[in-house]
């Protein structure tokens, strides 16, 4: 299991991750962690009609731990005390410098293989007016019969700590998913 999805961003890594797993027999498992439509989002890619995916989260300047040249970002934001996009472009290239934010764009890329860390758009927003909610929005497009879109846009509002890296459910939701992942009466409790 992958607590941290983000760290497959790098293609060593989750190729590394992958092959360990094949070699001994086992399955890697990936939490959904704050993602919403998972479960919907990988039928489509299945399908091969998922065109488009982007995920915005909107967090308080104080919420990211960016590293890098995105890192003067967070602090030109805190500074303006004005909603700031931090990033807007593919994903691979923003989970090393902020990889404990964007756990939840790493999970939707593995959702989506057909589009990855590469096709996945990203945009990472510093906003002062939500202190204590981390908001994630996932648009997907996916082309239906006869050529016509289907387009499905969700926002998750997450209570948080002021600060906080991680929304208050983010735990339960990536623990429920932890669960999904073992048979049918072997459950683990929650300690």
């Amino acid at each position: 299991q992958v607590g941290s999805p983000a760290a497959l961003a790098d293609a060593q890594t989750h190729g590394r991750l992958q092959g360990a797993a094949q070699s001994g027999g086992h399955t890697l498992y990936i939490p959904r962690g704050a993602l919403w439509g998972s479960e919907d989002i990988e039928r489509m890619d299945r399908a091969g009609n998922l065109q488009a995916l982007t995920v915005t989260m909107t967090k308080s300047p104080q919420s990211f731990r960016a590293q890098g040249w995105l890192r003067d970002r967070v602090v030109a934001a805190v500074a303006s005390g004005s909603r700031s996009v931090l990033y807007e472009g593919p994903l691979r290239p923003l989970c090393p410098l902020c990889p404990q934010n964007v756990n939840a764009m790493a999970a939707a890329a593995l959702a989506a293989p057909g589009l990855g860390f590469d096709g996945v758009r990203a945009r990472l927003v510093a906003d002062p007016g939500v202190p204590d909610w981390h908001i994630v929005e996932v648009e997907v497009t996916a082309v239906g019969d006869g050529g016509r879109a289907l387009s499905v846009t969700s926002t998750r509002r997450n209570p948080a700590t002021v600060g906080a890296v991680t929304g208050d459910a983010t735990r339960d939701s990536f623990w429920s998913s932890l669960q999904g992942a073992c048979p049918q009466g072997h459950r683990v409790p929650i300690v």
